[in-house]
């Protein structure tokens, strides 16, 4: 699917890449989702998801750059806007990354993906409170620099539902 240019196409591609992330995840074991990611021979895109040691990983990952979104979100709305990445992680949110993903570890999968619904519908939403002209205009938000908002929103629905089920596939073939 092409990168979405509109508010529509945007809508319709974080719907779909969702759907097709929670049907599969539906459709596959709770051991398989729980058992730790084997060791990959090949780099992913997202190295982040390679951190991960299972499917919780990289849920809550997704959920966690959600939560930024919707920070960002509230801060540009309140006449406050700050960075998408908060200041101690600009130069390196690596490391934000892995200090989510270390504050998550008691988490179960069935709770991150429950979190991750939650957390879809609010981008939903938020997707749905801006104008065209909002989500991809240029330059509208001064926060936003030389992007547009409606890029900030695919980079945390469309791209990792994407990125996430490309991960669970593989892992559920390495387990076969």
């Amino acid at each position: 699917m092409p990168q979405p240019q509109d508010k529509l196409s945007l809508i319709a591609a974080a719907k779909e890449s969702y759907d097709s992330l929670i049907s599969a995840i539906d459709a596959t074991s709770q051991s398989v989702l729980e058992t730790n990611f084997l060791p990959r021979q090949t780099k992913a895109k997202c190295t982040t998801f390679e951190q991960g040691e299972n499917m919780r990983d990289v849920l809550m990952h997704i959920y966690e750059w959600q939560r930024l979104q919707s920070a960002f979100v509230d801060n540009i709305r309140k006449g406050e806007p700050k960075d998408f990445i908060p200041d101690p992680y600009r130069k390196n949110y690596k490391e934000m990354d892995e200090v989510n993903r270390q504050r998550h570890q008691s988490i179960p999968v069935s709770t991150a993906i429950s979190l991750l619904k939650k957390s879809h519908a609010e981008m939903m939403e938020l997707i749905d409170s801006f104008s065209e002209e909002e989500l991809f205009g240029k330059k509208v938000f001064k926060v936003t620099y030389t992007t547009t908002m409606g890029a900030y929103f695919i980079s945390v629905t469309h791209s990792p539902y994407g990125q996430a089920l490309k991960r669970l596939k593989s892992h559920a073939k390495s387990l076969k």
